[in-house]
Order: C-alpha cells, then structure tokens, then sequence
C-alpha cells in the first residue's frame, strides 16, 4: 500500500485533520497562504532517515514530530490555496499556487513516509509505534517510497485537472454554427433559445447537441490522457486495475468492483421504475415556482437551528464554523460550481465552500456540507499522511442529515413542505442511479484505456439507458460536465452506497425519529479510518446491499412516498 495516494481527494473532498480545538482555532480572513519552501523539510527528512540506523528513540519522535508539524501546515496552505482557486477559476496565481502545493504536498508526504518506513525497520521502531499509534505505524512499514515517474504522473494529472476546471468554466461560450448563426449554451439557454425551440424545435436539438459535442471535443482529450495516467500508475503500483485501487487506496472501502457492479444491476430495476413513473413529476420542476427564496443567511441561520433541534451536539461545530467565518456561501461567475468541506490541516478547521440557490436546493447543500463539518469536528483522522478514511461513510453523515432533515420541512416550507420534501427524496434515488452509472461507466473506460471520445458517449449513453434514462440519441457527452469524472474517479460510487443508508435513516425516521437520530448520531461518530463500511452499517441497525433483494426492499417505502407525493395525496 502506497499512503500517498490517499491523498489524492485531499484537496477536493472532506478530510479529517488534529483535534478541534477553539481555543487554537485560527479565523479564516487571518488564514494566511504561504509559498512555502520546503528545502529545510527535505533536510530533516533525510536526517530522520539517518538516526533510523541509530537507538536514540526520542531524537526520531522528536524529529518525526516537527516534520509532521511541518507537513500539517503545508497540508493548510494547499487547502488555503484550493479554496481561493475555487473561488475563481480563472485566477493564474492561485490556480499556480494550487498546483504547486498539492504537488509539493505529494512530495513531502513521500519524503516523510519514506523516512519513517527506515524507522519500523530500525531499533527504534517499537518506541516509534508506541509514539505514532499502531495504524500509523503499521501503514509506514508497508510504505514503498515513490519513483520519479510517478511524482512526474501525479504532477502531470494536477495539471490536468487544473486545465479542466478552466475549460468547462468557460464552456458556455464554446461556439456552435446554426444556419450562419453562432450558438452558445448561454444563448441557447436564454430568450434566443427558447424562441428557437418554439419555431424550429428540429435546429433547437441540432445546437444543443453540436454544442455537447463541441465541449466533449474540447474537455474530452484531457480525460482521456488522465485515464492513461492512472492506468500507468495502477500498473506501477502492481494493482490489477485502477478502479481496484482506487477503491481500496484512496476510498477505503471494503468490497470489490465486481460486489460494486452486483449492486449497479439491483439498482437498475428501481432506477427504471422511478424515470417511468416519476421522472416527468411536475413536483420536480415547480419547486422555484412554489418554494420561497433563502438568502445565504436565511440557509445558515435554519441550518443551525434545525441541526440543532435534531442533535443538539450539532450546535458546538455550528458555533465554531460561524465565529470563526469557516464558510464562503458568496456566487461569482467564474466560481468554482461544486460545493465541497475541506480540512485546513495545522489550523484544526473545516471549511466550507458551497453554492446554494435561493431555494429547496441551497438549505439542502448546506445541510448536507455541515454533515461533513460536524464529522470532521467530531472525528478528525488522526494522522494526514498515513489514514484513509472510507467516504462511503463520510457520505454518509451529509447525505443522512440531509435527509433527515426532510422531517422538519412542513415548518420550514408550510404550504410548499411536500414539493420540497419530494425532491430531496427524489434526489436519493438519483444519486443512487448516478453513482452507479458513473461507476460503471469508469469501470469501463478505465478497462479500455485507448477508447475514442466517440465510444465514451456511446458507452455512457448506453449505460445511462439501462437506468431507464433514455436519450433521443445514441450519444451522451453529458459526462464532461462531472468534475469527479477528472478529478476523483470512482467517488461517484459513494453516493450511491451512502444513499442507501439515507433512504433507511429516512425510513426509520417516519415511525421512530430517535432511533434513526440515533442511527445516525452513532455513524457520525465512528472512527471512519478504522471502521469500514460494510462493518458500520449493520452495527447501526442498517442493511447491507449485498443482502440478498435488500436494494429494492430498500427503496420500496421510498418510492411509495414519492408516488403518494407525487398524486398530492
């Protein structure tokens, strides 16, 4: 096992980090970004790895210590630097700086495992486990320092990536030609569109899908030099696929891509009955009309008192996130369009970047980020370099308080409450057929390397149509627009599996609130780097996918639901 690759959603996805500590806490405006130079790190690595061979056991900790101290604070000025990038996309200096600290972090983190894998192989090593904990140490004895074409792999994906994030921002100005008429998805989408549509509804479909195919053809190629990367690094490794590491390495789980695509075919026959009977829901299109508008203060504020309400623990990280401004809810046209918490690594922080909409949408992303800021206050992982927390779980905490929080929306939303409620429901079974399209069809590509951009469409279309989402044509490029595609393949799965136990947190709490609080609480809390999912799940009174029939017995009370919501009944 290679710990550095865990760190490759470091800077993307929730992370843990130290303990909480408010005493310690650093404000975010007083957060400071640093260049850092790392050539006194390098040394003190290299000195580390030379009192290995020796038994003075208190220089190693000692030395150890300052050098992870040292690694923390660039793990915080990486997480700085991703956040102001995201923050706008086009700004060469952080994308720059973004780039060069996830880069240096990569190296730090070999310099320092490789050091510390000499010490489990010296006469220090029983005082060095004792000092680092057992997981700790045992992950440094299994470390294998990385090759210089790897760290030339790894620089070159953040490239990548980067270049990514730059081009789909600007796709709606990528130009289609209609009749001697230049098209954007900026036009199409706007008045012009809409009157085309009405006239020529034939030419309409003709720009939608010529400007799809222009943006494949621009984003595309990056995707497919990003999956001959990491099938190259999959090979370095010695794992038999990438998917098959990405899996184990980097996600932390504990089931296989073949028990993953067992549950893909359980999942078809719900996903199919939802689109047939529930994918043209007016439900699903009326709620800006019906909802009424939040203000990015009007979402904090509910989400902290309804949080709350439901677990009154939640109100200590609330308290903390908003003193000490750990959240950036502003929108900005070149702005990065996820939303994400990240760990601030030294600063013993989360912070949370998000792009709520005015409506049901915007309280239900920000409930669903604070999950993952209470997780991380709460259960931080306790060393950055060595542990691999299973995001199965951590999915788990954001989309479970999401959901149970559905429960309090007749207060929220009153007249509007099953409009609402319908599709944040409805959104469970879409992460769930989403996460598996998109598994799937990586597991695909990534199997056949060299497939055209042409075949990928093809491929996705035809996945997509198993699900029941069936197209007018036989091509969907829509996966560009997917930044996990790039940026974290294979996480799309999580969504999928934590999906599942949010359907049953949800089904537990229409007869029993407390029991499923309960449920929740109790996964909030687990130690996610050492216990896996398939383990946690049944200890919290959950089901398993790998239960025979248990999907569809799973999301049979849900889909009720949604179809009574769906007669106004």
């Amino acid at each position: 096992m290679r710990p550095l690759l865990s760190l490759l959603l470091a800077i993307s996805l929730i992370f843990g980090g130290t303990p909480v500590s408010a005493a310690e806490a650093v404000r975010w405006e007083d957060m400071q970004y640093v260049h850092y130079d790392a050539g006194a790190f390098f040394t003190d690595a290299a000195t580390l790895s030379q009192l290995a061979a020796g038994s003075d056991a208190q220089a190693v900790t000692a030395l150890y210590d300052e050098l992870y101290d040292q690694f923390a604070q660039m793990d915080a000025y990486n997480a700085v630097a991703y956040v102001h990038a995201s923050a706008d996309v086009t700004d060469e200096y952080w994308s720059a700086e973004s780039q060069y600290s996830e880069n240096l972090r990569y190296e730090m983190a070999d310099a320092l495992s490789t050091a510390c894998y000499g010490v489990t192989q010296g006469p220090c090593a029983a005082a060095f486990a004792e000092h680092v904990g057992q997981r700790a140490y045992d992950a440094f004895t299994e470390y294998v320092p990385m090759t210089d074409r790897e760290a030339e792999l790894l620089a070159r994906e953040s490239e990548l990536v980067d270049q990514y994030h730059v081009l789909i921002n600007g796709a709606d100005q990528v130009e289609y030609d209609y009749l001697g008429e230049a098209w954007t998805y900026e036009k199409l989408n706007g008045f012009q569109g809409m009157s085309l549509a009405s006239q020529d509804y034939n030419g309409y479909l003709e720009v939608f899908y010529g400007l799809q195919d222009a943006v494949v053809q621009q984003v595309g190629p990056i995707f497919q030099q990003l999956v001959r990367l990491r099938c190259e690094i999959a090979s370095i490794e010695g794992a038999d696929s990438y998917a098959a590491l990405a899996y184990e390495d980097v996600y932390g789980r504990d089931y296989t891509p073949d028990q993953a695509q067992a549950l893909c075919d359980a999942v078809k026959p719900v996903a199919v009955q939802f689109m047939q009977q529930l994918g043209g829901s007016s439900l699903l299109y009326d709620a800006e009309a019906v909802l009424p508008a939040l203000s990015p203060d009007d979402i904090l504020q509910l989400v902290g008192e309804y949080t709350a309400r439901m677990d009154p623990v939640l109100a200590e990280p609330f308290r903390f996130m908003t003193e000490n401004g750990l959240y950036d809810l502003a929108g900005g046209e070149d702005r990065f369009p996820g939303s994400y918490t990240i760990t601030l690594g030294k600063y013993d922080s989360a912070f949370i970047f998000a792009n709520p909409d005015s409506g049901y949408g915007g309280l239900s992303t920000l409930f669903h980020e604070f999950g993952h800021f209470a997780s991380d206050y709460f259960v931080p992982i306790d060393n950055l370099v060595t542990d691999v927390p299973c995001y199965d779980l951590l999915e788990i905490h954001s989309t479970g308080l999401d959901t149970l929080m559905t429960c309090y929306y007749d207060e929220i939303f009153t007249d509007g409450a099953d409009t609402a409620r319908f599709n944040v429901l409805a959104e469970l079974v879409q992460a769930l057929a989403n996460g598996c399209i998109f598994d799937e069809f990586q597991r695909r590509v990534y199997e056949q390397p060299d497939m055209s951009l042409e075949q990928m469409s093809r491929l996705f279309a035809s996945i997509s149509a198993e699900y029941g989402k069936v197209g007018i044509r036989d091509t969907d490029g829509s996966w560009v627009y997917v930044s996990h595609t790039f940026e974290n393949p294979f996480y799309y799965l999580s969504y999928a599996a934590s999906s599942l136990a949010a359907i049953q947190l949800w089904d537990m709490a229409q007869t029993d609130m407390h029991t499923a609080v309960t449920a929740w609480h109790q996964l909030l809390m687990t130690d996610t780097c050492s216990v896996s999912y398939m383990t946690a799940l049944p200890l919290c009174g959950l089901r398993l996918f790998t239960e025979p029939g248990a999907v569809e017995q799973i999301c049979r009370p849900l889909m009720e639901e949604l179809t009574r919501l769906d007669a106004g009944e």
